[in-house]
């Protein structure tokens, strides 16, 4: 079987996992990337990297790790990179060459927080590999199958045009889960299908035999669910209202929708659940309290997309780990009479999914862009 390279950048972590074919070889990451730098692979090695200051030498590093562990970036048969936005013409995995890396630098103002990361460190990878082929894998791909009217804005429709929509994300992990269930479950995958991706980021995902047809983000990733720091949706006029009253800058504005907001805003304690679980102040319980109450308000509003309820998927950190917040959650939604075995937990899996789209593309299916 081919072996695999699959790479993860953020602004501030590297992930990266081996696959022979699909089987894991390992799995490990660089973290807290220009703080407290530290290097994990599968829970057993973990060091402090106190030069390592930026994502490219975070990058360099992983290359020389894997070189030393007979893992050498030049020698793999394809390389997954994860990059969060494909805008409209991205839609299916795609090998990358400087054509292609050109288009998509043109998109990064549309995930401004996330594209500079995952596209720089693809561009990094195919200067230490340049000739191994190197496929980018969108986040928002898995919701292109959305009708028109689950992605349009209720905005002058001059902007639909020019790219102001409803993209969606966590479609990497989404795909994961359609194809995951089934073997959880040893059954066909639910025609009517309610997925819930709960973790720092977190957005949930109508999916009807087996495709998107609504999801809870919309043209960013601060959109819909309460998050660990960023708002989920929030009323536009108390934004115009913050700017106009306290003269917030369009810098101090985003600082505060996406990295001040959410569970930690509410608690005032601390963007992680389990800290927030374990906590006994008031305020961590109302931030709690909140988050399920919101995760049930818009998990009610996408079934109308599907026609119905079959099963719930849990899925991401908190999805996967904290019973108690899928517990909280359910008791809002039992109305619906969802039975208990039709309550599933699928751990997220992007880099699998990654994996997959390579080797596909690897082995002749098509893949690539909209005509």
């Amino acid at each position: 079987m081919p072996s695999i390279l699959v790479l993860n950048a953020g602004s501030s972590s590297l992930k990266f996992a081996v696959f022979d074919g699909t089987s894991q070889v390992l799995k490990g990451q660089v973290a807290g990337i220009g703080t407290a730098t530290r290097f994990e692979v599968g829970g057993e090695e973990t060091r402090t990297l106190p030069d390592i200051g930026t994502l490219w030498d975070a990058q360099n590093y992983v290359a020389e790790w894997l070189t030393d562990k007979a893992h050498e970036p030049a020698l793999f048969a394809g390389i997954g990179h994860r990059i969060v936005h494909g805008g409209t013409k991205y839609v299916s995995p795609i090998r990358v060459d400087d054509r292609i890396q050109h288009e998509l630098d043109e998109l990064r103002a549309l995930a401004p927080l996330h594209l500079p990361f995952g596209l720089g460190a693809l561009r990094q990878m195919r200067r230490i590999a340049p000739d191994v082929p190197h496929i980018a894998c969108f986040d928002t791909a898995f919701h292109a199958t959305q009708p028109e009217l689950a992605t349009r804005l209720p905005i002058p429709r001059e902007y639909f045009d020019r790219g102001y929509r409803r993209y969606g994300f966590h479609g990497l992990n989404y795909q994961h889960v359609v194809e995951a269930l089934p073997q959880v479950t040893g059954k066909s995958l639910p025609r009517q299908l309610l997925a819930a991706h709960l973790g720092s980021g977190a957005s949930m995902c109508a999916i009807l035999d087996g495709r998107s047809v609504a999801t809870t983000m919309g043209f960013s990733t601060a959109d819909g669910l309460v998050m660990g720091t960023r708002t989920g949706s929030i009323d536009p006029g108390v934004l115009v209202a913050l700017m106009r009253d306290d003269h917030l800058s369009l810098d101090q504005l985003e600082d505060l929708l996406y990295r001040r907001s959410g569970l930690l805003g509410l608690s005032g304690i601390s963007a992680d659940m389990r800290v927030l679980l374990a906590s006994d102040r008031p305020e961590a319980a109302e931030a709690v309290d909140y988050y399920c109450y919101s995760a049930a308000r818009h998990a009610a509003s996408l079934i109308p997309a599907l026609g119905g309820l079959d099963a719930i998927v849990f899925t991401g950190g908190v999805g996967e780990n904290a019973g108690e917040v899928r517990a909280r959650i359910l008791s809002h939604l039992k109305w619906l009479n969802v039975a208990d075995d039709r309550v599933h937990v699928v751990p997220a899996n992007e880099e699998l999914t990654i994996a997959r789209n390579v080797m596909a593309l690897l082995a002749g299916a098509s893949g690539g862009v909209l005509p």
